[in-house]
């Protein structure tokens, strides 16, 4: 009895919790391969390092969220994180591939190359696919930091940069499409602020410029920050701030981040999206974000054809994000637009229009993915009848 390429083929994707950029995009990716059909596993590079370790990443994530210089001179410290992984983690995984004869990978963080190396080690190397995600425009310090001590890393990999800086397009995109698409006249007269997934950056910066220019406010609290109540304008949401991306459900899956909206005097009511994070039910509404160029920041924009307005990056590969969005009209970033345009919703909904134009003509990551195994499948049968 023969079965079918869904059946046959089990998808894992390897995300990082060293910022949501490199996280819940994996499980958009999961969402689209299983409305599919497609068998998937989400593993979080965080579990294979010892739990001192991802304290560590705790402190790291508070320290940058309260002082941003502190992020970016992070950056110029090189990190080998071969000698971060704990072994017996590590083997426990490898071990579970093996077993469970693991074939194809999607890479979004640099860090999993080592356990990818060893991996095809221990069984026929061009039996294992492995397919490197990149979600900068240019290498972020994970891949950086891997190419410093390995230059081949990439040698048998199949290599996708979604925003492509030097050749100045968007070459896929994850599209979300249990997201509401919002036309630009619908859209409520707000735009959303946040830091990303860690809330680093300038954004708390820019709240009083934009409220005195006319604009209602959802901003997004991180940890313990707490909402002003005499600012009657700003909407107040938060991830729970006990959630962790290395943490997994009653269920045993990796979950979108728990969002939800802050009221003073009331208990926060988390919510957890099956197929994408909630914060997208907001960015689908209001007329542009307002954060750091982030990949995560870019693939939300694109998804939900909403611009981004970009504030200070958080290092080099950021700065090249901000130079494609801006040169492909997608976004703008923040000075331009509030000196020469002066905050005006107008040339947002010029950025909206142009979004959607290019979306449009966009392959979508997930069908160009499963496309490219079903015809390996077709040749593989041709081949073996001939």
């Amino acid at each position: 009895m023969r079965t079918s390429i869904e059946q046959q083929t089990k998808i894992t994707i390897l995300c990082s919790g060293f910022g949501l950029g490199f996280y819940t995009p994996g499980l958009l990716l999961q969402a689209g391969f299983r409305r599919l059909g497609f068998d998937t596993a989400i593993h979080v590079f965080e579990n294979v390092l010892p739990e001192s370790a991802r304290l560590q990443v705790d402190k790291s994530r508070k320290a940058y969220h309260d002082n941003f210089a502190v992020a970016l001179m992070s950056q110029k410290v090189p990190q080998d994180m071969r000698n971060s992984l704990d072994p017996a983690a590590m083997e426990v995984l490898l071990n579970q591939w093996m077993a469970e004869d693991r074939r194809y990978f999607i890479c979004l963080s640099g860090h999993w190359m080592y356990v990818l190396e060893e991996y095809r080690k221990r069984r026929n190397p061009e039996s294992v696919q492995v397919d490197i995600v990149y979600m900068d425009s240019t290498p972020s310090p994970s891949w950086k930091n891997l190419a410093k001590h390995n230059p081949h890393f990439a040698d048998g990999c199949v290599e996708t940069t979604l925003f492509e800086n030097e050749k100045n397009r968007v070459s896929h995109y994850i599209d979300i499409p249990a997201v509401e698409y919002v036309s630009f006249e619908e859209r409520q007269s707000r735009l959303f602020v946040h830091g990303g997934g860690w809330g680093m950056g300038t954004y708390r910066d820019k709240v009083g410029q934009l409220e005195e220019a006319g604009w209602e406010l959802d901003l997004l609290l991180y940890d313990q920050d707490q909402p002003d109540e005499q600012r009657d304008r700003i909407r107040y949401f938060r991830m729970d701030p006990q959630w962790r991306t290395w943490q997994r459900n009653e269920a045993g899956k990796h979950t979108f981040p728990p969002f939800g909206e802050v009221k003073p005097g009331e208990e926060t009511v988390y919510r957890v999206g099956p197929d994408y994070h909630s914060l997208l039910d907001r960015t689908c509404h209001v007329q542009a974000i307002v954060s750091k160029p982030g990949g995560g920041s870019m693939t939300d924009s694109f998804a939900t054809a909403t611009p981004l307005i970009m504030l200070e990056p958080f290092g080099v590969h950021e700065k090249h994000n901000a130079d494609l969005w801006e040169r492909l009209g997608l976004g703008m970033r923040y000075e331009t637009w509030m000196e020469t345009y002066g905050g005006s919703a107008e040339v947002l909904e010029n950025m909206h229009r142009r979004i959607v134009e290019l979306r449009s003509q966009t392959p979508r990551y997930v069908e160009s993915y499963v496309n490219s195994i079903r015809m390996q499948a077709s040749t593989s049968g041709m081949e073996k009848g001939s």
